[in-house]
């Protein structure tokens, strides 16, 4: 399996089964952003790890999917279109459509995608790195939210990670990178 695996990560991180019902719907919306809603008709499967958490706390949290495709034209292009002028503004997008607020809070998100493989191996395609401030009664908490996106033959794939008023620590996130682009580039 590509996706990040229980052994991927240190002692104490805990798994939990993804359970994400908007899930699809969300990627469908990205898809329009960048224009290639018709990439989704080439996907063969579209698989979640489990999401990955810390003690008790819902964050920090990492997860990661991978997609396979029917040619190896579908998933470069799935990938390419994050390198329009429209992926960074797409990816704020997604993420504001994400979060759930409670009533009265208020949220700021700013995001930018970086194409790259920003010192990770050479089938990280781009990064992503977000700021999600959230206001709630008055009490301002920020989460920063990074991605990377792989690509593999036939396949694409990404790890996500978030965390409240910290950054994901740059060496877990490489790590984990590593892992599921390794596993994304023997896969046939």
């Amino acid at each position: 399996m590509i996706v990040l695996q229980p052994s991927d990560l240190p002692a104490g991180w805990k798994s939990t089964p993804h359970r994400d019902p908007n899930a699809a719907a969300e990627q469908a919306a990205l898809a329009r952003c960048l224009g290639v809603s018709s990439i989704a008709r080439q996907q063969v499967a579209k698989v979640y790890s489990s999401y990955f958490t810390h003690g008790n706390a819902y964050v920090p949290f990492f997860f990661s999917s991978a997609t396979s495709y029917r040619s190896q034209n579908a998933a470069d292009a799935n990938l390419e279109a994050l390198a329009n002028s429209d992926g960074s503004r797409c990816y704020e997008k997604l993420l504001k459509q994400a979060i759930e607020l409670q009533p009265g809070a208020t949220m700021d998100v700013s995001f930018k995608l970086t194409l790259g493989s920003a010192g990770g191996p050479d089938s990280v395609a781009a990064t992503g790195d977000g700021t999600i401030q959230i206001s709630m009664g008055g009490l301002p908490s920020v989460a920063y939210y990074r991605v990377a996106f792989i690509d593999g033959p036939l396949i694409t794939a990404e790890v996500d990670a978030m965390n409240i008023g910290a950054r994901v620590p740059t060496s877990l996130m490489q790590s984990l990178v590593a892992s599921v682009a390794n596993r994304a580039a023997l896969a046939r």
